[in-house]
């Protein structure tokens, strides 16, 4: 009896099954993932955009503006009455880059933070950050013009 190499094609059949089964079980994690990520940086760009502005009033010895979007994750920064688009977050690149977002301010309104020139803070707002996967971030804004971030995750 003369035994054949190779396949047959229902060991092919199967094999894919069984593959197109773990496909299923990871990709959902995989997006989730990358979700978490993506809002991770969203996270981390508003506290670096914060410091630079508080930097900006201290060097420049003029107020610096940020203003905080109510529900839409959106900043833009104003020095001396020019936006720096470089240190502001628009409501297209959030729409573009991190769609599953949401952001509530504690005021519940858009909200103007002055530096001084000492960089100080004239308002000191908590915003809550949270990705399309539940988990959620905290930034409380402190009067010294730092940032204080907490991570949650909800389940």
């Amino acid at each position: 009896m003369k035994h054949s190499a190779g396949f047959t094609l229902i060991e092919l059949l199967i094999t894919i099954a069984v593959a197109a089964i773990l496909g299923l079980l990871v990709v959902p994690n995989l997006v989730d993932m990358v979700d978490a990520g993506k809002t991770s940086v969203l996270v981390n760009q508003l506290p670096q955009d914060v410091a630079w502005a508080r930097n900006q009033a201290v060097t420049s010895q003029q107020p610096v503006a940020m203003t905080l979007g109510p529900q839409n994750c959106t900043w833009s920064t104003t020095v001396g009455g020019n936006t720096s688009a470089e240190h502001s977050m628009s409501a297209a690149q959030v729409a573009a880059q991190y769609p599953n977002v949401t952001c509530v301010i504690s005021t519940g309104t858009s909200q103007t933070l002055t530096f001084d020139t000492q960089g100080f803070i004239s308002a000191s707002p908590t915003i809550t950050v949270t990705a399309g996967t539940g988990q959620t971030w905290t930034l409380q804004m402190l009067a010294s013009g730092s940032v204080i971030l907490n991570s949650d995750t909800a389940s």
